[in-house]
């Protein structure tokens, strides 16, 4: 009777690990990323009592005879779902999810890479984006980024710095648009630029049309110099139209000289119809302003923008993929790493190749079935019952043998 009592308790010993599967799913099913587990049972090593022969010409062949040896069935393997989840939207922009294949990329506390689903990320006191647990997400310097020189291998901790300032750009082009009237004589046009260090210089064109020439006006400049009492002023060249109104010459090529730094002009945008003037001028260059903001994109590209109303890429999240991500090993606080049957991390930008998108303002949910674990918990818990019921029958068989015996 031992045979079918250890035959039950191995049964007893399954049932009770998949039920410890079960609960583990079911304490999970509101963590960010977590992945369901689920078990496979194998029938354990059979004890050969006789062979198998082979047919011959007078009898036919035999199977062989066994049956189990000590045990009946072990835990196969726990395989897991590494289906996406559902997204949560938190509003938070620096909480991430990803919709498709991929991990996020973290530096761990002992220096090594890690993976993850799970984008609850915040920014720490020194403005590194991090995981509860503080480990840093790794991605790609605005250097790096702007090269379009993104691998593997020269991956940084994204940081985007508190007070973190956008320098000033001194104007270099200035572009005027629009109709210039032409019954017109003289019509002005303001325009704002920067010099190196931010400061504003306003600039006025004006444009004067030609008496022995029309459709040909004459541009002057001025501008007032930091300190100065008269303006400066000098000659913006000339801009010609044709019978139907367009640029025919002047439209490019003119540069002057404001405050030492040369600025081109462009009026290939102009018009010299008889309508209403409606002149007006746009100029690069901004002044110095401050990190106010910022996004992420659907690729992981971080973009600032600042109190200048300027933007610029502060850096890009990384995103990695495995050819087997059932084979990657669980570390604890829903983070992976890679082992030798995951395959080595195929590392990315979001978006691209098998790479998913990233969502930012969301999460992605457990993808844990509370339906299929009830379930498996009944088959659990009647896969247990049955196996005891087993144990209490082969007792009593060994108690009749033995009052038998008396």
């Amino acid at each position: 009777m031992s045979g079918s009592m250890y035959a039950a308790i191995s049964g007893l010993n399954a049932d009770q690990a998949l039920l410890g599967t079960v609960s583990e799913n079911i304490a999970n099913v509101n963590t960010v990323g977590y992945k369901a587990s689920s078990m496979t049972f194998a029938q354990a090593l059979q004890q050969t009592l006789s062979g198998a022969s082979a047919p011959t010409a007078s009898i036919g062949g035999i199977n062989p005879v066994q049956e189990a040896a000590g045990g009946a069935v072990n835990v196969a393997g726990v395989q897991i779902n590494t289906n996406e989840g559902s997204l949560q939207s938190t509003g938070i922009n620096t909480n991430l999810a990803i919709q498709g294949n991929g991990y996020f990329v973290v530096k761990t506390s002992q220096g090594g890479y890690a993976y993850t689903r799970a984008g609850d990320f915040s920014l720490d006191a020194n403005g590194n984006l991090v995981n509860p647990e503080g480990d840093q997400v790794m991605g790609w310097s605005p250097t790096t980024v702007q090269n379009k020189a993104q691998t593997g291998t020269n991956m940084v901790p994204i940081a985007i710095k508190p007070n973190q300032t956008q320098p000033a750009t001194a104007t270099k082009n200035v572009t005027v648009t629009g109709n210039i009237n032409s019954q017109d004589s003289t019509v002005s046009v303001p325009i704002t630029a920067y010099d190196s260090l931010g400061n504003q210089i306003p600039i006025t064109l004006t444009f004067t049309q030609s008496t022995t020439n029309p459709g040909t006006w004459n541009v002057a400049y001025s501008y007032t110099a930091a300190g100065a009492n008269t303006p400066t002023t000098g000659s913006a060249g000339t801009v010609a139209f044709s019978s139907s109104g367009a640029v025919s010459s002047g439209g490019t090529g003119t540069t002057i000289t404001v405050n030492g730094q040369a600025i081109n002009l462009n009026y290939s945008g102009m018009n010299d119809f008889a309508m209403s003037s409606n002149l007006s001028a746009s100029a690069d260059g901004n002044p110095a302003g401050t990190l106010e903001n910022f996004t992420i994109g659907s690729d992981g590209t971080i973009t600032g923008s600042f109190s200048n109303g300027g933007t610029q890429v502060l850096g890009q999240v990384a995103l990695a993929d495995f050819t087997n991500p059932g084979g990657l090993l669980n570390i604890g606080n829903t983070v992976w790493q890679q082992s030798p049957n995951s395959g080595t991390p195929i590392v990315g930008t979001a978006s691209t190749g098998q790479l998913g998108s990233i969502a930012a303002g969301e999460l992605e949910g457990s993808n844990v079935s509370l339906a299929n674990e009830f379930v498996n918990m009944i088959i659990a818990q009647q896969g247990y019952q049955a196996n005891s019921k087993v144990i209490t029958i082969s007792q009593t068989l060994d108690t009749t043998l033995v009052n038998a015996i008396q």
